[in-house]
């Protein structure tokens, strides 16, 4: 018998199908956007600064950050983290792995902080 070991993976979104399947996720931050004006408000973000994160559990997204950095980024800004129960890993340890993770990236990327706005 092979069993099948689940794996997590922390991952910057880059590429339209990656937005495309997070849509769900930000449109919880983002009421406003449709899976029409999905790929058009992501550039508009992106250029004003943002970025976004997924925690992929196996092939399927269970948590979606976006951040925003500030004063000559030395500080990010957590806009949103928005997580998807999951039958395998509690809400709260979801967080954890994506606050975690995150704070580890800003920190290899220079930044001195981390400001958390809304989790959800």
């Amino acid at each position: 018998m092979i069993m099948k070991v689940p794996v997590e993976n922390f991952v910057e979104l880059n590429v339209s199908h990656q937005f495309l399947q997070s849509f769900p996720f930000l449109n919880h931050i983002y009421k406003d956007i449709t899976l029409d004006t999905c790929l058009d408000f992501i550039s508009t973000k992106q250029k004003q600064g943002y970025q976004f994160f997924a925690l992929y559990h196996d092939t399927h997204i269970v948590a979606l950050a976006s951040i925003n950095w500030c004063m000559k980024r030395k500080n990010v800004y957590v806009q949103g983290l928005i997580t998807e129960p999951c039958s395998v890993f509690s809400d709260q340890y979801i967080k954890k792995v994506v606050l975690d993770s995150l704070y580890e990236w800003i920190t290899n990327k220079g930044a001195d902080s981390m400001q958390v706005e809304c989790l959800v």
